[in-house]
């Protein structure tokens, strides 16, 4: 049975443009994002490893070589099982920093951008047989349904529409990692048409040919030889090679490679892969003895590779050849796609960029692009070229291991990348060089010479030898040249980067000194102006920074963002060198210390979600003392030798106001009054604990306790300091003090006033009695003048009394419930009747609803002294507003005035007994101590505010505290 060439030629377009139809429905959202972004899709999709070997070249391996066509499911299998231990490393590593290819990779961890073009040029190598038997395995097949098809021009064909595909959905980003949510749902599709079109020829086969199951088995029972056929022996050597090979190719392949960690969204995609993808290959791998054995029964034996359109024929089925055939383009073109972009990046990243500066009138994205399609037009034809002169004479399962083996030799290099700190460029330079040189020589420049005299038999090459061989000599390469030779800093710091949930942390890092404009200035010539401030633009935002107000830190998370971002779009090599000048710029004010913790945390923040095992746990760890420093009731912090603020914690960012970040790139000396004269000042003194420091903060006094300590025996150490706001404490104290002083002045002026009192009545009497004893106006005028000063020590004389009764117990006190409207009625009345006080302007403002429990006497000349003093230091006509109100429990009365205010120098005097402003003989010093006592003894409080009007610079303000009773309903005011 012939299909005509028009009909072949409407099958194969048709399958690729509804590949198109797929992929741009993807794009333009038809297919909705919660399907083609969820990670089953993106497992299925890894189905890419499946190529024309798996669904063609398998059944020639199993004529040939029985059970041994198992290896490349198994190996595959093997490499998906240690997803954890192999894919997500990876993928941590490159999804972080950025890398779109092994080349990248590779560059990355040795730090050269030699390593990284030469690795570019092997894989070239190693995929030219790979692409070119998916050429062929198209052309070939459609040879068997029409011998009139021109191959040459079919492949052309094929490969035309193959790269127009890749460019169409696999160039619409510069960014490599910027995914291709089109490319991923066509190539999951396409694993999904594989794998049915083999489970579909095998049941066809199962039920059409032999019956069902139990037929088979008496067919198989019946004929030994079939089984003895799929049996033969296979050495153990050659499992092992086989294994190992296809091991390291589901890995480093670069369309596996691209799939598995570029296009790649999250670790969840690989833990599913790793229970789907065997799945996945077991379906495979089940068909494939079946359809054999099928083949075996209707007599269809000779063309091996190409057996299902044989069969297809032999049984006269459309259906079949169809199926068959859009399987095997599905094989083809998924791995032509998907390499041919990988490949694209890195020859533009690695071998193109380094050599090449971007013209001025040419934008750096358009060229980007327009770049990368053209390579991927190149490593297309460049396959097609090589299917032309040497693999259209070879077998399909020849040219696949031959490409496998050379695959193998990159084995080293990544498992040294994950978990050898050792390993340097050159030893990876020289081991790659000498392995590729090793499978050249004894696999690909024989099979190629042998041509087709060549026997399709595996063992008609020395294949284990010579892969083993490669393999051997690469790492003996590799581990002997990276021991003799020195490893440098860079690469050793890289390679900690790679470990499994590490990263980069500069070592001996510098306080920037570059700014935007000097980033800008630098990525301009080789992206362009435009493009290097839209590329400073997008690491501003990942970050979340506003770009005026920059801080030094600031600078070095936005270097190590611009350089991971530069890496996806010029690779990482070319993405360092473009801003390695900034890292040499001069300190500004020394050196951060070796290991800065902002940078650390600031990396284990944002990487948080990425840790796993026994590095979650000990971030877990470190969260909980943190946090615990950071909830700390005392004000820590610790600084460096330099005195470079490291850390900061809650309590002492309330008490200097200043939040971590705004210390975070500071040293102690750079902080505001006066933190940058009291710290630094401490830590150079020989005592490790200070009391009573008194410092004025906010316009208000603040008392400390400082404490350090060095945080190791070493002297040069960073140090912690403890600082202790005492202030509440040291108030308290001072309000004690003054309690006991007031106490003993009061028994001392209750003891004066009464042994002064006799006496003064005495000599009072007796001045009484001069008109009676003479008439001499002299004797009467100076009779007249003891009275009077007898007068006025009475009245001192009854204030200390006064005084002194303030002292007694809350017992004593008589305790009813007032309002305190009516208490400052009659104070203001009573201070009305002086001559002063009826000349000034008193303003109520107190709800009628205020009561509180108290004796009225003692409240009242609380009342009657304040606005006594309001009235002394206001002038006339002046102000005096009583404003009261109730808040919670408690009563908030103020007095305030519009008087020259309070000198400061006297506000701590103010309470002292017989400290007085006022002309001698217009007061005693004893009225606001009196007050002082008064409101304590009622379980209140008393503050003074002056001046009062912070514009005008005047008055004074009395607030008083006292406790509330429960209000009753709204009341009117006075």
């Amino acid at each position: 049975m012939n299909f005509s060439v028009t009909e072949l030629f409407v099958i194969f377009t048709a399958y690729l443009f509804f590949l198109f139809a797929i992929a741009y429905a993807t794009e333009r959202n038809i297919i909705p994002r919660r399907i083609s972004e969820h990670p089953l899709i993106h497992a299925v999709s890894l189905g890419t490893y499946a190529s024309v070997w798996t669904f063609y070249g398998s059944f020639g391996m199993i004529e040939q070589s029985g059970m041994l066509f198992l290896a490349s499911y198994l190996g595959a299998t093997a490499a998906f099982f240690l997803a954890p231990v192999l894919f997500t490393p990876i993928f941590t590593i490159t999804n972080r920093y950025k890398l779109s290819s092994l080349a990248d990779l590779f560059a990355f961890r040795f730090r050269s951008a030699l390593v990284g073009t030469i690795t570019t040029l092997l894989l070239f190598c190693a995929i030219l047989p790979l692409l070119s038997i998916q050429i062929q395995a198209v052309s070939s097949s459609l040879n068997v349904l029409n011998r009139n098809v021109p191959s040459p021009q079919i492949a052309a064909a094929f490969c035309t529409l193959i790269a127009l595909f890749a460019i169409l959905f696999g160039t619409r980003h510069p960014s490599l990692r910027a995914r291709n949510r089109g490319l991923v749902v066509a190539m999951a599709t396409s694993s999904v048409i594989k794998l049915l079109v083999l489970l579909g020829v095998a049941l066809y086969v199962l039920f059409a040919v032999f019956n069902g199951p139990t037929d088979l088995h008496t067919w198989i029972t019946e004929r030994p030889i079939i089984i003895d056929r799929l049996l033969k022996s296979s050495d153990g050597e050659s499992w092992r090679t086989l294994l190992l090979t296809f091991f390291a190719a589901a890995i480093v392949m670069p369309h596996m490679f691209h799939m598995a960690f570029t296009e790649n969204r999250t670790t969840e995609t690989l833990r599913k892969a790793s229970w789907g993808m065997p799945l996945y290959l077991f379906g495979m791998a089940a068909c494939i003895p079946i359809i054999v054995w099928g083949g075996y029964k209707i007599g269809v034996t000779d063309h091996s590779s190409f057996l299902m359109l044989h069969l297809g024929r032999a049984l006269e089925s459309d259906i079949i050849i169809i199926a068959v055939l859009i399987g095997g383009l599905t094989a083809a073109s998924g791995i032509i796609i998907v390499t041919a972009i990988s490949m694209a990046s890195m020859l533009q990243n690695h071998v193109i960029l380094p050599l090449i500066k971007t013209p001025e009138n040419i934008k750096f994205y358009d060229l980007i692009l327009w770049m990368r399609r053209i390579l991927i037009i190149l490593v297309v034809s460049c396959g097609y070229f090589f299917y032309i002169a040497a693999g259209n004479s070879q077998q399909l399962h020849m040219l696949g291991l031959s490409s496998s083996i050379a695959f193998l030799q990159f084995l080293p290099g990544l498992l040294a990348t994950l978990f050898w700190l050792g390993a340097n460029r050159i030893g990876l330079i020289c081991g790659l060089i000498v392995g590729m040189f090793s499978w050249a020589v004894t696999t690909f420049y024989p099979l190629l010479s042998a041509g087709q005299k060549l026997n399709s038999s595996l063992e008609a090459v020395d294949w284990q030898s010579s892969a083993i061989v490669s393999l051997l000599l690469n790492i003996f390469v590799f581990v002997a040249v990276s021991r003799i030779t020195r490893t440098s800093p860079e690469e050793r710091r890289a390679a900690e980067a790679c470990l499994a949930n590490a990263f980069v942390t500069p070592e001996g890092l510098a306080r920037p000194a570059f700014e935007t404009k000097d980033i800008i200035r630098l990525l301009s010539p080789k992206l362009g102006e435009a493009a290097a401030r839209r590329e400073l633009r997008h690491a501003i935002r990942r970050l979340n920074l506003t770009a005026d107000q920059l801080a030094p830190l600031d600078m070095l998370r936005l270097r190590n963002t611009l350089e991971q971002n530069l890496s996806a779009l010029i690779g990482p090599i070319e993405a360092a060198t473009l801003l390695e000048p900034l890292s040499k710029q001069p300190s500004r004010t020394g050196d951060f210390p070796a290991r800065d913790i902002h940078f650390l945390e600031s990396h284990l923040e944002t990487y948080q979600a990425k840790l796993s095992g026994l590095a979650a746990e000990l971030d877990e760890l470190r969260r909980y003392h943190r946090t615990t420093l950071e909830k700390l009731p005392i004000g820590a912090c610790t600084v460096s030798p330099s005195q470079q603020i490291l850390f900061w914690n809650n309590e002492i960012a309330t008490l200097t106001q200043l939040t971590p970040m705004d210390v975070s790139d500071l040293v102690l000396s750079e902080l505001p009054q006066p933190w940058c004269e009291v710290l630094p000042a401490f830590i150079s003194q020989e005592e490790n604990h200070l009391t009573e420091v008194h410092i004025r903060l906010r316009d208000q006094d603040y008392y400390l306790t400082l404490h350090k300590s060095h945080l190791s025996d070493n002297p040069d150490s960073s140090i912690v300091l403890l600082v202790e706001d005492e202030t509440s404490h040291h108030l308290l104290a001072e309000k004690l003090t003054h309690s006991e002083r007031l106490a003993s002045i009061g028994r001392f002026a209750a003891g004066v006033a009464h042994e002064i009192g006799n006496p003064i009545t005495g000599i009072a009497c007796l001045a009484q009695n001069l008109p009676l004893e003479t008439d001499q106006p002299e004797v009467l005028e100076t009779g007249d003048q003891i009275v009077e000063q007898t007068r006025r020590i009475n009245r001192i004389v009854q204030s200390l009394i006064r005084f002194a009764r303030t002292g007694q117990s809350i017992g004593d006190i008589q305790l009813e419930r007032l309002r305190l409207a009516d208490c400052v009625e009659e104070a203001i009345h009573l201070v009305s009747l002086d001559s002063h006080a009826k000349q000034q302007n008193f303003f109520r403002d107190i709800p009628n609803n205020l009561h509180l429990e108290a004796d009225p006497q003692l409240i009242t000349q609380v009342l009657v002294n304040l606005l006594n003093n309001a009235c002394d230091a206001s002038p006339i006509q002046g102000a005096i507003w009583v404003h009261a109100e109730q808040q919670d429990q408690q009563i908030i009365l103020s007095i305030t005035d519009e008087g020259t205010g309070i000198d400061d120098s006297i506000k701590a005097k103010l309470f002292e007994p017989f400290f007085t402003t006022k002309d001698p003989g217009k007061g005693t010093g004893l009225g606001l101590p009196l007050v002082y006592n008064i409101i304590t003894e009622h379980y209140g409080s008393i503050e003074i505010i002056s001046p009062a009007n912070q514009q005008l610079r005047n008055g004074t303000q009395v607030i008083i505290t006292l406790p509330g009773l429960q209000s009753d309903s709204a009341e009117p005011h006075v």
